[in-house]
């Protein structure tokens, strides 16, 4: 099959080769007139096959890649080798082994760019994120019935991602087999969580956390944990199953207070306390930082504080005064799991971050372990936009 075709300028095709997913817009010199979300084949100035992809004329992003073999045409058998792909590869990691809730396709990271994929216990939850995802849309859905056969499919596409490239509806809704139930019960290595799909962030869970919140469970038997922007309660459960005697959770969301409580209550014995707290937290924790009390284990763990680049400096100053006082309220010896989940702060930047916190509080820190995403959401290294999780566990001395 024949697709139109953009040209780039010189040398502009250099990342592409190595691997890179993305065209920006102003790599390319000459473009077929096609609309949005097209496939189109890329060629280098010389006008050799480099790759082939969907075209956004409208986006920064102009072109994301969906293969390199210029014999392989963007077609419905496509979408099924290449999700199928993505999901054994899930299938056959033993670390998923005994998990129920799992990103079955992550992006451009799984040779799918703009679409997101995950298993709830059976359910399945996608989002289109642009253009190109959206056109895929009906194919993506059967191959997805075909392959794995869910429950049910249900569509949480209310992400900015799509009006940025130039798509003005953000649908939600059931699109195949079962309703998901209101709530649907998860296991995280024997944690039990309550899920909204419907109304939670992302596509209702913080799925990329999930190894460090099983981590966590080997350092809280006994002892007090204090876990910030807590938004349902996910470290905080797991502190509870790992045996944690004192938690409390703070989160400045009223909305998931009550979902947060139910994830706290089916997971504590009686000997344990546990409450709730709903407050800000940025000022709260300054406070906190000069009278106490302190905690054996503090989990900081904020919303992305970096939307564009020239944020950047400002947001490294705001992590490191959060980390800071986070370290200000861990007792000798004790725990501090911070994350970081802005792609525009690097893995340096935050060692850097919790490098001057520690300055900043006077404490000596002792990093433990360094973890980026769990194996469900796997890294392509050519894709360096695709790192944004940075998760450091930092033991406090004083």
């Amino acid at each position: 099959m024949l697709y139109p075709e953009v040209i780039l300028r010189r040398n502009s095709e250099r990342l592409l080769i190595q691997g890179h997913p993305w065209v920006y817009s102003g790599a390319v010199a000459k473009a077929a007139d096609v609309e949005a979300g097209e496939i189109v084949d890329i060629l280098d100035f010389k006008s050799r096959f480099v790759a082939r992809g969907y075209y956004n004329p409208k986006s920064t992003i102009a072109i994301r890649i969906l293969t390199r073999d210029n014999n392989c045409s963007i077609n419905r058998d496509f979408l099924n080798k290449t999700i199928a792909k993505s999901i054994q590869a899930r299938r056959q990691n033993p670390e998923l082994s005994t998990i129920n809730a799992i990103r079955m396709v992550h992006g451009e990271n799984d040779g799918l760019p703009g679409l997101i994929v995950d298993d709830y216990a059976g359910f399945l939850v996608v989002q289109f994120h642009t253009y190109g995802a959206e056109m895929m849309r009906e194919n993506v859905i059967n191959s997805l019935a075909e392959i794995v056969k869910p429950k049910g499919i249900y569509e949480r596409s209310d992400v900015g991602t799509r009006r940025a490239d130039g798509l003005k509806d953000r649908p939600t809704g059931h699109l195949f087999g079962e309703e998901p139930p209101e709530l649907i019960e998860i296991d995280e290595g024997g944690t039990r969580l309550l899920v909204d799909v419907r109304r939670g962030q992302k596509t209702g869970f913080f799925l990329d956390q999930r190894n460090n919140r099983i981590l966590l469970q080997q350092y809280v038997a006994q002892r007090s944990v204090f876990d910030c922007f807590g938004y349902t309660g996910g470290f905080s459960a797991h502190a509870l199953t790992g045996g944690a005697r004192d938690v409390i959770t703070a989160d400045i969301s009223l909305n998931t207070s009550t979902l947060t409580r139910q994830n706290l209550n089916i997971n504590a014995n009686c000997a344990q306390n546990y409450r709730q707290i709903i407050t800000d937290l940025f000022p709260m924790l300054e406070q906190l930082s000069e009278r106490g009390p302190k905690f054996d284990v503090v989990v900081l763990d904020p919303p992305a504080l970096v939307r564009r680049s020239r944020d950047v400096k400002h947001a490294m100053g705001v992590y490191t005064k959060l980390n800071r006082n986070a370290m200000k309220l861990v007792k000798d010896q004790g725990l501090l799991l911070t994350a970081s989940c802005s792609t525009r702060i690097s893995y340096e930047d935050f060692f850097q971050i919790v490098r001057r916190a520690a300055a900043g509080a006077r404490v000596n820190c002792r990093i433990l372990a360094c973890n980026l995403h769990a194996p469900d959401h796997p890294i392509n290294p050519a894709f360096p936009e695709g790192r944004y999780l940075k998760t450091i566990f930092a033991q406090i001395f004083r």
